[in-house]
């Protein structure tokens, strides 16, 4: 069971049971730095996230470097202020602050560990696809790209913790997005600690490439025989540039209608591809009117 407190009221109570499901759920995100949109990201992604959750036993964690700035919402903070130099390696990837931190959740948890990018949001049924992907031994993503996604490490071979010996094939290499990613404590541990290594590889390699992190958990898939499931569309994940303007501007609207007190809500943003090519020629009208409307989508 876990204790949840009402943030309207500051009352705690119990949330969730282990009737309900054998194992929790622990859902990870990281925020850090001093992007404004990414919080406000979190916070709309933790609304549905919550809403839809509400029959299941939920944790939710967010590492970040001031947790002040989510004190009024209902999750457990934990500071990596002191960590974000040594998860990054000095700030040569920032994006390897990912799996480190999903690695630290689950080795101290049994629960499912799902981490989240905070630009998403849950629709009905995810948990239900969730859960049954987790339980039949799978790891759950958000969606598949394709094949070759490194075409430079044609040749590259390392040797990884658990899974020994691994060369980059163009044939078979294959890339995840990670937009999402679900793993069971219990039998991905190997795999997270052997996709941190590849990064590691990868990176003393000479190799650069912003999806680095994403395409070393599915070459750590494929190198351990893991099955994988993807939950694409009961997740949205909307990385990207011309999704997460549009996405930016309609979370600062919700932000002014719905999103100043945090309350779980389902996803109340329209958000389909004809919905942002119609944003995208507003911005541009707007533009030319003088009405800046764009906002920034960079990542550091």
């Amino acid at each position: 069971m876990f204790l949840r407190r009402n943030s309207a009221t500051g009352a705690v109570s119990i949330y969730g049971s282990a009737a309900m499901t054998p194992r929790g759920l622990t859902f990870i995100y990281v925020e850090y730095g001093d992007m404004e949109r990414l919080q406000l990201e979190l916070r709309y992604s933790l609304s549905t996230l919550l809403y839809w959750g509400r029959p299941f036993a939920l944790d939710v964690v967010v590492y970040t470097d001031k947790p002040y700035r989510h004190a009024d919402l209902p999750v457990r903070l934990v500071d990596i202020s002191g960590k974000i130099s040594e998860f990054s390696r000095d700030g040569l990837y920032h994006h390897r602050i990912k799996p480190c931190v999903l690695l630290k959740e689950m080795e101290t948890s049994t629960n499912y560990c799902v981490m989240a990018d905070t630009d998403t949001f849950f629709r009905e049924g995810f948990f239900e696809r969730l859960l049954a992907s987790l339980r039949s031994g799978a790891v759950a993503v958000d969606r598949r790209h394709g094949r070759n996604p490194m075409p430079q490490l044609a040749g590259f071979a390392t040797s990884l913790p658990n899974a020994g010996p691994y060369r980059y094939d163009p044939k078979l290499a294959v890339e995840y997005n990670s937009g999402l990613t679900a793993v069971d404590p219990e039998r991905h541990l190997p795999v997270v600690q052997d996709a941190i290594a590849w990064i590691d590889a990868v990176l003393d390699h000479g190799a650069r490439q912003l999806t680095i992190e994403q395409i070393a958990l599915s070459e750590c898939l494929r190198a351990h025989a893991i099955p994988i499931a993807t939950m694409q569309p009961a997740v949205a994940h909307y990385y990207r540039v011309a999704h997460k303007r549009y996405m930016q501007w309609q979370l600062r609207r919700w932000r002014e209608k719905d999103g100043r007190l945090f309350s779980p809500q389902p996803g109340t943003i329209p958000y389909t591809r004809l919905r942002v090519r119609w944003f995208r020629i507003f911005a541009k009208i707007s533009t030319v009117l003088g009405r800046n409307v764009e906002t920034q989508t960079r990542w550091r």
